[in-house]
């Protein structure tokens, strides 16, 4: 393994991810740029429905980009290719969790677990655990998220909110407020909404 495998594979683990090899970053990488180019690069605002509209607003892509500045674009392709890389399958979460595979999947259909289905087969991103374990009250949380795309999750969970406020006047993300143990019911609260 070269000096520069090693550095990648610390980085990855550094940052709570399991390290992949770079062909299956690459893999990863170009599977969601070319499943993003075809609505990233296609009609203008005024060609797409609003819906198509908010929902690419809601993943953070600037629909009015003018072509040659594709550094959104970039951005959240990069992102969705991390997750997706870094993501387990049902029968991975159910081996570190302790459960069955059917459990998990369970888990999923119940959306207690976000996942994604991605050519058939379910993506369970890691943002959810810590360590071997569920983040606890999570579940409670992925119930009422609506239906989001796997950066726009990760976002969410990840981005400081007012709402979540601790004693000494720290805002914390959702996750970091689920992750102590606090009650589910003020991250609940904070919501999007669809």
């Amino acid at each position: 393994m070269s000096t520069i495998e090693q550095t990648d594979r610390h980085y990855f683990q550094q940052h709570g991810l399991r390290a992949q090899p770079p062909e299956t970053l690459n893999a990863a990488l170009k599977d969601a740029i070319g499943r993003l180019q075809a609505s990233l690069f296609g009609p203008a605002r005024s060609e797409l429905t609003a819906a198509e509209v908010a929902m690419l607003e809601r993943a953070g892509v600037d629909v009015d980009q003018r072509p040659g500045n594709e550094d959104s674009v970039f951005q959240f392709a990069t992102e969705c290719a991390a997750i997706l890389a870094t993501s387990m399958t049902p029968a991975q979460v159910a081996r570190m969790l302790g459960l069955t595979p059917v459990r998990v999947r369970q888990m999923i259909r119940q959306r207690a677990l976000y996942a994604i289905r991605v050519n058939g087969r379910w993506h369970v991103p890691t943002f959810q655990f810590d360590g071997d374990a569920l983040i606890s009250n999570i579940g409670q949380v992925n119930q009422r998220l609506p239906e989001l795309d796997p950066v726009s999750a990760v976002r969410w969970y990840t981005s400081a909110d007012p709402e979540l406020e601790d004693s000494s006047g720290h805002l914390m993300t959702p996750l970091e407020w689920l992750g102590t143990g606090r009650d589910a019911h003020a991250v609940i609260g904070i919501v999007p909404d669809r």
